[in-house]
């Protein structure tokens, strides 16, 4: 016979249920999702060539793992605090990377003469929107090449740019002093500006450059406050040409082709030794045979 459940307690069981079940199950797959967070960096350079470059990175962080994305597409904005205006679009590369250079002409500042920069990545499938910000003045640096009494100097000045062509000494600011070398920037100086925003360095005399002796001279004003950073790149021949270097010569190390000398002497010194017993050995052989032929001859027939 069978049991008929009645409507009453069908209600008591699905109230029960939704009174008493945990929340652990609705917790386990909502986060068994992991919404992916995306990350924008914005970093910003005042060229001499009266330009500026920004360069952006897009990544994104799932748990502990960080990934840059790649061909994703970057508008990159100015402002002058109303007006906003595109400066240009580009996409990232394999690392997440992406810049463009935009001429000061184009540029616009509010009533204290700072410009925004804005980037900016819009949400695509499961990649959230994401926005960077930066904010500087214009600011030029100078670099020039003196000889003074057989010394080589570097002077540094540095101006700060309004967008109306005014240009005002830049005091009390720490300028450093590079050139590139195979991986990364020689840091070979540093120079602190004057209230006439200039300074000079003695330029050192050690430095390695290229076969005629050509070295390039970075000089940069480095994540300042105001201006952020401002660079100036020139070419000078006050290196030492680099054939003239006994390093770049053949020379007789455990990792050069030329084998060191006493590497030389000893292998030679233990063949010598190898061979002269191999032929002690053939030798004592042969005397022993001629020995035993003449005992044979001198001793009687039995």
């Amino acid at each position: 016979m069978k049991k008929h459940i009645s409507p009453y307690r069908i209600s008591l069981i699905l109230l029960f249920s939704l009174v008493f079940v945990p929340d652990s199950f609705s917790e386990k797959t909502t986060d068994s999702v992991t919404v992916p967070e995306t990350r924008l960096s914005l970093n910003y350079v005042c060229n001499a060539n009266d330009s500026v470059t920004l360069s952006a990175t897009l990544s994104v962080k799932r748990d502990m793992t960080i990934k840059y994305l790649g061909n994703a597409s970057l508008f990159f904005y100015t402002s002058d605090g109303l007006n906003k205006r595109l400066a240009g679009q580009a996409k990232t590369d394999s690392e997440g990377n992406s810049k463009i250079t935009i001429s000061l002409s184009n540029l616009t500042g509010d009533q204290q003469d700072i410009i925004h920069y804005t980037v900016e990545f819009c949400a695509t499938g499961i990649y959230s929107a994401a926005t960077a910000e930066f904010n500087a003045k214009l600011a030029s640096l100078q670099q020039s090449f003196i000889m003074e009494d057989s010394l080589r100097v570097l002077r540094i000045s540095a101006t700060e740019k309004s967008t109306t062509g005014k240009e005002i000494p830049i005091p009390q600011v720490t300028v450093n002093i590079y050139i590139p070398r195979l991986f990364s920037l020689l840091k070979i100086g540093e120079i602190t500006l004057d209230d006439l925003g200039g300074g000079t360095m003695e330029f050192p005399k050690e430095l390695i450059g290229d076969s005629l002796g050509n070295l390039i001279v970075i000089s940069k004003i480095e994540e300042h406050d105001q201006f952020g950073t401002v660079q100036v790149m020139n070419s000078i021949n006050w290196g030492i040409p680099k054939h003239y270097i006994y390093a770049e010569g053949p020379s007789r190390e455990l990792w050069t082709p030329i084998a060191p000398l006493w590497m030389i002497i000893t292998l030679v010194i233990l063949l010598v030794g190898v061979w002269a017993h191999y032929i002690y050995a053939i030798y004592e052989l042969v005397m022993i045979k001629r020995h035993n032929k003449k005992r044979e001859a001198i001793s009687p027939a039995v």
